[in-house]
């Protein structure tokens, strides 16, 4: 399966709409969401995704002027991904990196070794929605209250957290100054 196709997978699974499109020799996908749109660029190699990933974006998003104005807020939200499957070195891991640094008019996710679903997934992954939520423990609320006041009277605190009235604590806190 071409990297497009794990891309438009993981993309329309995500709810995206997405559509493959060509400008004369590049090929790629473009997709949008409630509040995001982008495009998907693949590359042959990291050194080639290196070389000619800002040309290439720069035709696609030239291409797509018309509609990026139309997209308004979304506009602020688009997003260029760069994807190869062939690995990368170190040295070119780092100049992916500098890629992804680079906010000039999109946000930007370059990756190398994208095989798999799950690399496609874990690629694609600031763009999809959250898969589990987290789980938090119960919180002692008095504890965190009694720990995170520590430079209150403790009468102060007692009263706050055993729910003495209003007057009550203002009485305290003016005692205290």
């Amino acid at each position: 399966m071409s990297i497009l196709h794990l891309a438009a997978r993981q993309l329309d699974d995500a709810g995206y709409s997405v559509a493959a499109l060509t400008d004369a020799d590049i090929r790629y996908l473009a997709f949008e969401g409630d509040s995001v749109l982008g495009f998907v660029l693949p590359f042959d190699d990291a050194g080639a995704l290196i070389e000619h990933w800002h040309h290439d974006s720069q035709r696609v998003l030239k291409a797509s002027q018309f509609g990026l104005r139309r997209a308004e807020t979304k506009a602020w939200n688009a997003y260029i991904i760069l994807l190869t499957d062939g690995a990368s070195d170190y040295a070119s891991t780092i100049r992916l990196g500098a890629i992804e640094e680079d906010l000039t008019g999109t946000r930007k996710i370059a990756r190398a070794g994208v095989v798999s679903a799950d690399d496609m997934r874990a690629a694609l992954l600031p763009l999809l929605a959250m898969q589990h939520a987290p789980r938090l423990g119960a919180v002692d609320m008095v504890g965190e209250i009694r720990l995170r006041t520590s430079e209150l009277p403790p009468e102060l605190i007692n009263a706050f957290v055993g729910g003495a009235p209003d007057a009550t604590i203002l009485q305290l806190l003016e005692a205290g100054q």
